[in-house]
């Protein structure tokens, strides 16, 4: 918890600072050797641009910070560029050391090399949350309650490289040869595994400013960001709910996606559109920026915005930040303090951002467990290893193809999106060539349910049968508890009828496991005379109490 007061650590941020020296270089690196966490009054940026941080004022001020602050401020490498330079990041927390379950942010810049306003931003949010605790209310709270990370310069080799030799070089992408030509660097935001390849702004010329990479994820500095990413997975469940990745120029406030120019594609839900237009539209209203789709400024492919919302759906926003490109460092003060309110408000917003939405929205939605199962989150198929339908017909979280037999059968839209958990998903040559037979289950990560009564259980599903069913075709529904016992809460039979596919809408009271640490069973069996069943879950929701 916070304390009463923390001293402010003793980097100040400067706007300006004197050009250093041969030998004061010299003694800075042998200081970082010996881990030194003083900055130095130096810069290698052209003349009259003092006031941006080097690689080496960088690494310099953020150990600084972290030792300054060693309870809520941890530093550490998410890897390496091409040319061994660290990435350095940090977490800020209150139980810094201990990985809490608590909303999680994410912060990085310098994506691209002559984009340097992004550093220091995320240099300036390190600072408020650091220099703030213990001091300031709103942000003692918010590092009492968050995870926050920061990348501070994802591409530190180009970003040395445009203000080499005291000059600007206008360059942009990273400094990784690219094979089978003399070009150098990708553009590492267009290098990410999302929609990697596709069109708009994006190119296959290795001269090119936007050359995407002859692979995604062919760059070290974005399999970093990747892994990083990936390491934040736990128990299934992406912990990572909102973040920023900083960028200039332009003075906008972006949401997914840049692919597309459609605003709710197939791989996004009208909620999650409606949530992240919403929250954008409130921080640029704090900062003065335009808010708008991504690919309303151009069409962008593999983009680490695209890739974060597409891959785990983090509400990911791109800041684009200043009105052109190298503004003067007597700049640096007032446009990133202009964006000290969106990122604040961010960071409390990231504990449901679905609850901008309103309060119908916020109950049902910002529960203790809300899955619209379009990416994964952790539930395990056949978890007893004992199912014994074969393996196409056996749960699967697809997008369905529609099958029909007296009439629809399996439904080839889910409720949200475009994904479902479905008892074999293909059409086949015939209705029953996927249809359940046998027994499939599904089980949830790990649920910690509110000390509070009022929860409920929520889904939508379908249970499809020909007239041949029986009462040993079932849907049911279990609660595990921690010592693996479990309770039936919720049960649908076959019957001697032809049923049609249709959503239908299931919900329980979940008062008895109040505060209890929980998991979730659908179990769907196909146990009578040959028959066709179809069984798909969607939306499955623990709610807010009431």
């Amino acid at each position: 918890m916070a304390p009463s007061g923390v001293s402010r650590h003793p980097v100040a941020m400067r706007q300006s600072r004197p050009r250093r020296s041969t030998t004061l270089g010299s003694l800075l690196a042998v200081s970082l050797l010996l881990g030194s966490a003083a900055a130095v009054n130096a810069s290698e940026f052209p003349p009259g641009k003092e006031g941006y941080h080097s690689y080496t004022e960088l690494t310099a001020e953020v150990a600084a910070v972290a030792a300054a602050h060693p309870g809520i401020v941890s530093r550490f490498s998410i890897g390496q560029s091409y040319k061994g330079r660290e990435l350095w990041a940090v977490k800020i927390s209150d139980n810094v050391a201990i990985d809490e379950p608590e909303p999680e942010v994410l912060f990085d810049a310098g994506h691209h090399a002559d984009e340097h306003m992004g550093t220091e931003m995320t240099l300036h949010i390190l600072h408020w949350l650091a220099d703030g605790y213990g001091v300031d209310a709103r942000i003692t709270n918010i590092v009492d309650t968050r995870e926050i990370w920061i990348v501070f310069l994802v591409n530190p080799d180009g970003a040395e490289f445009d203000i080499k030799n005291d000059r600007f070089h206008f360059w942009r992408k990273n400094r990784q040869p690219t094979p089978g030509s003399s070009s150098i660097g990708t553009d590492l935001n267009r290098n990410y595994g999302y929609r990697w390849g596709g069109g708009g702004k994006t190119s296959t010329n290795p001269q090119a400013i936007t050359y995407r990479g002859p692979s995604a994820f062919s760059s070290p500095e974005d399999r970093a960001m990747r892994d990083f990413l990936a390491s934040r997975v736990v128990d299934g469940r992406q912990q990572i709910r909102a973040g920023v990745t900083f960028h200039e120029y332009g003075r906008l406030v972006m949401w997914p996606y840049g692919y597309t120019k459609r605003n709710v594609p197939s791989d996004m839900t009208r909620d999650d559109h409606a949530a992240l237009a919403k929250i954008g539209r409130h921080m640029a209203a704090t900062n003065g920026y335009r808010p708008q789709q991504a690919s309303d400024l151009y069409i962008t492919s593999g983009t680490s915005r695209d890739f974060e919302y597409g891959t785990y759906r983090i509400f990911s926003y791109t800041f684009e930040l200043s009105i052109k490109d190298y503004p003067d460092d007597s700049r640096i003060e007032a446009e990133t303090g202009r964006n000290k309110e969106a990122a604040l408000y961010l960071m409390e917003r990231a504990w449901c951002p679905l609850g901008a939405l309103g309060a119908a929205v916020k109950t049902a939605r910002c529960g203790a467990f809300d899955d619209d199962l379009e990416v994964s989150r952790g539930w395990q198929v056949d978890p007893d290893d004992t199912d014994t339908a074969r393996a196409g017909a056996r749960f699967t979280r697809s997008n369905p193809e529609p099958t029909r037999r007296h009439g629809k059968k399996q439904l080839g839209k889910p409720t949200s999106g475009s994904r479902a958990y479905v008892t074999g998903a293909p059409a086949g040559a015939s209705a029953t060539a996927h249809d359940l037979d046998g027994r499939t289950t599904i089980r949830s990560p790990e649920i910690q349910m509110a000390a509070a009564a009022g929860q409920r259980l929520t889904f939508r599903y379908v249970f499809a049968h020909s007239a041949t069913s029986t009462a040993a075709d079932s849907l049911r529904a279990f609660v595990e508890r921690e010592n693996g016992s479990q309770a039936e809460v919720f049960t649908v039979l076959g019957t001697p009828t032809d049923v049609d596919g249709v959503w239908l809408a299931g919900s329980i009271s979940l008062d008895a496991y109040v505060g209890e640490s929980v998991r979730l069973r659908f179990v769907a069996v196909d146990g009578g005379a040959p028959n066709l069943l179809e069984v798909e879950l969607d939306d499955i929701r623990v709610t807010r109490p009431n």
